[in-house]
């Protein structure tokens, strides 16, 4: 069924329910279904009582707070484009998104406002003129957008610059319709940054499915851990990193001799946008022996790929599900192009993007008669279950060999004494490229880069053991709470070249 996105608002329980837990604010505001969906189509008809054209482009930059909401779902509903604004990119990539998007006005906490052009129309939340911006009355008359572009969400850029991915009405509100009738009533943490896709849709799954969103303004372990405690959270979503977070700071508590902290409420734990190990995933499981522990899957572009077995198979432990009903996948061999068990992963489906902005031909590199070339390797077991391999652009040739950084480093992570492994290549006369490894210790243990590369050798084939090896007390993340695999490549290749006689 086709809907835009203020026909999803009226989805929103039209009653006095606590639909959100705003803890940005102090004390926590707690927001009701009504006044959530008012506060969103008040603001839309005070951006559209600016004489602003349809489909002008509305950034938003800010850090988590309630009044995000207000513009993510008011701007589509008045027939604009929302443009969500990374926080933490820096000056000279803003001024780019926003010169290539053509936003013609920015919203910002005052936090962020710095980073404004000061030539750019802007709105501060919180001063007198975003104020009378969600005074007007709400909208009423519902524009026919359902195939127009919604949301204007950039990449991380990870491989040149950012890439503005255009997503209608319809890709939208196919997904929330189609997976969120699976998870109704859920209280859901949200911690991760509302401009990544991760926490914006994972509200919008809530919001529309009667259940309730605990937002916290930015992760700590800490304050994830009495978010959950305090609201009986049921569902926890995040990406691998703030769960490895979350499970080191409890064994570092209990080691110190404090409680264990009460986490029985939550009964499913979601983690997606990045690859998931098993031994993370074994991690989190004795965590939260209650939950449902799910490995989760979903680009930018193309919104939904999996879903649940159709005949009610349990998920093996870090398969990111069977291809939905509603979706057709396919297994492409990146080298030959034919269909296979393991290859690139395409897609097709109603959530699929329209294409890149102001890039054509980027557009038909990745879009083929409506099939989204992911760029991730996966194979498919007899059952139907798809496993996530690493991606294509991550894969790179040892003396002939394919590697693959995710599966080397889910076979470092089963070593007791390794909570979590990073294995990206450094540069080689003879061999061209070797694996390299970044490793973080579980708490209280020893662990010496003999002994990773002992295990690696032991669990694995020996073209595939990284060669180097260092302990460190972190895995720096990128601006997107993703692994900073990029960066950490650089850091290899300076710390192996800083080794060399």
């Amino acid at each position: 069924m086709a809907m835009n996105v203020a026909q999803l608002l009226e989805r929103f329980p039209h009653d006095d329910t606590v639909v959100l837990i705003d803890r940005s604010a102090t004390p926590p505001e707690r927001v009701t279904a009504s006044a959530l969906r008012e506060r969103a189509l008040r603001c839309g008809a005070g951006l559209a009582a600016r004489g602003l054209a349809p489909f002008t482009r509305v950034g938003l930059l800010a850090a988590n707070c309630g009044q995000y909401y207000d513009v993510m779902f008011g701007t589509p509903a008045a027939g604009l484009v929302f443009v969500p604004l990374n926080t933490r990119l820096p000056a000279e990539t803003q001024a780019y998104i926003l010169d290539d998007a053509d936003v013609r006005l920015v919203i910002s906490d005052a936090e962020h406002a710095p980073l404004v052009p000061p030539d750019m129309a802007h709105i501060i939340i919180g001063t007198p003129e975003w104020d009378a911006l969600v005074a007007t009355d709400p909208l009423t008359a519902v524009a026919d957008v359902d195939d127009d572009v919604a949301v204007q969400i950039y990449t991380s850029g990870s491989t040149g610059r950012p890439k503005g991915v255009l997503l209608t009405h319809r890709n939208i509100t196919f997904t929330v319709l189609e997976y969120g009738a699976a998870m109704p009533g859920e209280v859901m943490l949200v911690s991760a940054p509302l401009y990544h896709k991760n926490a914006s849709m994972s509200s919008k799954l809530a919001f529309a499915n009667g259940g309730t969103v605990v937002l916290l303004p930015g992760f700590t372990a800490s304050g994830y851990i009495e978010a959950i405690e305090s609201h009986r959270v049921t569902m926890c979503s995040g990406v691998p990193t703030m769960f490895a977070l979350v499970t080191a700071e409890i064994a570092s508590r209990v080691a110190a001799g404090q409680e264990m902290p009460d986490l029985s409420s939550v009964q499913r734990a979601f983690i997606g946008s990045a690859p998931l190990t098993e031994a993370l995933y074994d991690d989190v499981q004795r965590l939260l022996p209650q939950a449902v522990v799910s490995n989760g899957y979903g680009t930018t572009e193309a919104v939904l790929e999996f879903g649940p077995h159709p005949e009610g198979k349990p998920r093996p432990k870090i398969s990111v599900g069977h291809q939905h009903p509603k979706v057709e996948l396919r297994l492409v061999d990146p080298i030959t192009g034919e269909d296979a068990d393991a290859g690139e992963l395409w897609v097709c489906s109603p959530g699929v993007m329209t294409g890149y902005h102001n890039l054509p031909d980027v557009t038909a590199e990745r879009l083929t008669d409506g099939w989204y070339h992911t760029g991730d390797l996966m194979t498919r077991d007899e059952d139907g279950w798809y496993y996530f391999m690493g991606r294509v652009d991550d894969m790179f040739v040892c003396a002939g060999e394919n590697i693959y950084p995710d599966a080397v480093e889910q076979m470092l992570e089963k070593h007791p004494a390794v909570h979590q492994a990073v294995v990206v290549p450094v540069p080689d006369e003879l061999k061209g490229q070797l694996p390299a490894a970044f490793v973080r210790a579980e708490p209280g243990h020893t662990l010496t880069a003999d002994d990773v590369k002992q295990y690696a050798l032991a669990n694995g084939p020996a073209y595939a053991h990284p060669r180097h090896v260092w302990i460190v007390d972190e895995i720096p993340l990128a601006s997107t709470a993703k692994i900073d695999r990029n960066g950490l490549v650089a850091r290899a290749a300076d710390l192996v070249k800083a080794d060399s006689p």
